[in-house]
């Protein structure tokens, strides 16, 4: 079913912060509680503002004294959700009134340790709303409004041990009825409710199934109360209602009598052995949620845990990464220290030795031993010569010393005898096996 609602909240949710994540938490909520349906809606702020938010309105199923009731709410979602509480509201009809208490104030909001410290993504709606069925379970958080004058809304079977509802309140079936179980019922139908209209507003009945342990959805509506003619139902109250001194000491000591009467499947009253059914079922989820709540705190610890070991053997690669580049570049240093200690060495010999001679002509320095270097000296020291002559030429046309004919006859023939010597010198490095000239 909550595929329906794909489009729709991909639309509500485009203004959302972080739409994907609220989708996929709106979503999981709607595959285990099927009576809540998503709306767009404006929320009034109390400092006077108005935002356009998502809300999840319609009933979720609470099992009271073994008998399972469904109760009314509205969930606002924040336009930062996960990431910020939702707001919970229970929105009573015209035939309930909200019983204030410790979690529920006077006009419906709900206030819960898990609100106040909801965490991403520890906390999510589907937690939310599993915390409030259990809360709901041992406080109920509305009852049926009890009037001086009562009618019997069906005739009665049997003996009823509660008192009947009140006219503007639920005339709804007693989990007794034919059958060993006492089945449960939905005293709202599995489309929602009606907050404006009256109890006569609804069509009520359904396929009344037990649920004595956990809530694993809602009876779907089959069908209306049976009709003249076929088997009536005692009356009992659909919500926990709250009775006067007399009603109640009535109530007590018939149903005191009725317990030491019936066993486990007796549908008058509840006993014992209900009471304890419904002790251990409500007992059962809140071990279940505690150990969900330890088991995904666990969990994200180990993500994050995993995720810094991840970060750790990250900065452990880098980290040998730069050892080995500075161990490479250590040994390129001290080749190239060693390399200087060592030309550093020669240049004192070579400095000694020429200390200790007496003068040093400067040709018999560049003097060759072989003709093929003492060729390459001198076309070098011609070609440096053409080089100079060629730069005083210029200097020499621009301060106007030589006519330009005399300059450019002189610059042809230089350049010529440049351009030979040049081709003779890279030739006589090349057969001498030097490098070429840059």
């Amino acid at each position: 079913m909550s595929t329906n609602y794909e489009s729709y909240l991909k639309t509500s949710l485009s203004k959302y912060k972080y739409a994907d994540i609220a989708k996929r938490d709106v979503l999981n909520v709607f595959q285990q509680f099927k009576d809540l349906r998503p709306a767009y809606d404006s929320y009034i702020f109390n400092d006077g503002s108005k935002k356009e938010l998502l809300n999840l309105d319609g009933t979720i199923p609470v099992s009271y004294r073994s008998v399972t009731y469904n109760i009314p709410v509205c969930i606002w979602i924040l336009d930062t959700h996960p990431y910020n509480p939702p707001m919970v509201f229970v929105k009573p009809t015209s035939s309930m009134q909200i019983k204030q208490g410790r979690n529920v104030d006077a006009n419906g909001k709900v206030d819960l340790p898990y609100l106040r410290d909801w965490r991403y993504p520890q906390s999510d709606l589907l937690g939310l709303i599993q915390i409030l069925v259990i809360v709901f379970s041992d406080d109920p958080p509305v009852f049926s409004r009890v009037q001086t004058q009562r009618t019997q809304p069906y005739p009665q079977t049997q003996q009823s041990n509660l008192p009947y509802p009140s006219q503007g309140g639920f005339q709804m079936p007693t989990p007794g009825g034919t059958g060993s179980n006492p089945p449960a019922y939905t005293p709202y139908p599995s489309g929602g409710y009606n907050q404006s209209g009256s109890g006569s507003n609804f069509n009520y009945g359904g396929n009344f199934q037990q649920q004595p342990q956990g809530f694993q959805g809602y009876p779907q509506n089959t069908g209306g109360y049976p009709q003249s003619g076929q088997q009536q139902y005692p009356s009992q109250t659909p919500y926990p209602s709250y009775p006067s001194q007399s009603q109640y000491s009535t109530s007590t000591a018939s149903t005191v009598t009725s317990s030491g009467q019936g066993g486990p499947g007796s549908t008058n009253t509840v006993t014992e052995e209900h009471l304890r059914m419904s002790l251990l079922s409500a007992v059962e989820d809140k071990m279940k949620r505690r150990l969900r709540e330890i088991f995904e705190q666990a969990q994200a610890e180990m993500n994050v845990l995993h995720k810094t070991q991840t970060d750790l053997l990250q900065g452990r690669e880098k980290l040998d990464k730069m050892m080995k580049d500075l161990d490479t570049e250590k040994v390129y240093i001290e080749n190239n220290i060693q390399m200087l200690k060592e030309k550093d060495r020669e240049v004192k010999d070579a400095l000694e030795k020429m200390s200790k001679e007496d003068s040093l002509d400067i040709d018999d320095a560049v003097v060759t031993t072989m003709p093929l270097y003492k060729q390459l000296v001198n076309s070098f020291a011609e070609e440096q010569a053409i080089e100079d002559a060629l730069f005083y030429l210029g200097d020499a046309l621009r301060k106007d010393v030589i006519d330009i004919d005399v300059f450019l006859k002189q610059v042809r023939e230089l350049s010529r005898r440049q351009f030979m010597l040049r081709a003779l010198i890279t030739k006589c490095r090349s057969k001498a096996g030097l490098p070429p000239l840059a």
